[in-house]
């Protein structure tokens, strides 16, 4: 008998992201702005809000409103990643802060939202869907990084324009 995966865990997951991402905000200070550490702590902030206040309408929703709420705010948590990493390598020019920034942070961070979203699948559909959400999206993330940021690709595709 397995644990039951509640939706909340992806709100918890999403302020995990946005605390991290302050942290590393913070680590990095020569390469992002001063204020954007504050703003990542708001957002974990209203995160443990937004988790306060669904408690009260744990009763009123069904579980794929919440499941779908809770989705979004993990989106975004996740885009805001992508955001940071593309700000290093297209605002910054810091190729390659950026390409390790996308494989110790970036990467990682989609790799473990998309193995517990799967989780979460396979226990409402019934399907097991976790190898192959696994499996193509760790191909489809490491090619696309790898051949997005590097310098000599996109050199390459400005020329032939």
């Amino acid at each position: 008998m397995g644990f039951s995966l509640l939706p909340e865990f992806f709100v918890f997951l999403g302020v995990d992201v946005f605390v991290a991402m302050s942290l590393l905000a913070c680590l990095l200070d020569d390469y992002f702005p001063k204020t954007l550490p504050y703003v990542f702590q708001a957002a974990a902030i209203g995160g443990y809000v937004h988790i306060l206040i669904s408690r009260d309408f744990l009763t009123l929703f069904g579980d794929s409103m919440r499941f779908w709420y809770c989705f979004l705010y993990l989106t975004v948590a996740l885009a805001n990643i992508i955001a940071l990493n593309v700000y290093l390598a297209v605002i910054k020019k810091q190729w390659t802060i950026a390409k390790v920034f996308s494989g110790t942070v970036v990467f990682p961070a989609l790799l473990i939202s998309v193995f517990f979203i799967s989780d979460y699948a396979s226990q409402i559909a019934g399907v097991y869907l976790l190898h192959i959400a696994m499996f193509i999206s760790a191909i489809v993330l490491g090619l696309s990084i790898s051949v997005l940021l590097s310098p000599k690709i996109v050199r390459k595709y400005w020329k032939r324009r």
